[in-house]
């Protein structure tokens, strides 16, 4: 299993089941860092979701509703650069 299947069986496991150790064992084999609020951590995976090319739709909406239950955007906004400022000449 590759990295990306690895990581969409996790998310797959944490929306639908609320079965996060998956998640946590893919995080720790690949050294990514996880917030430690569970609250924010839950909306970091709800969010990435959107965006996985190979989850299906209904875990999509499912993984949607719960990042709004929490109070969190389901979207990632897009990265603006801000342009900088004048004062720095």
């Amino acid at each position: 299993m590759n990295f990306a299947e690895e990581r969409d069986k996790a998310f797959i496991k944490a929306v639908v089941c609320d079965d996060w150790k998956a998640v946590q064992k893919y995080s720790k084999k690949y050294g990514v860092p996880m917030p430690k609020k569970r609250n924010v951590m839950k909306a970091g995976v709800y969010k990435a979701v959107q965006y996985c090319t190979n989850i299906p739709e209904d875990v999509k909406v499912l993984a949607m509703q719960k990042c709004m239950e929490l109070g969190f955007n389901p979207l990632i906004k897009p990265y603006e650069p801000q342009a900088e400022s004048e004062d720095k000449e």
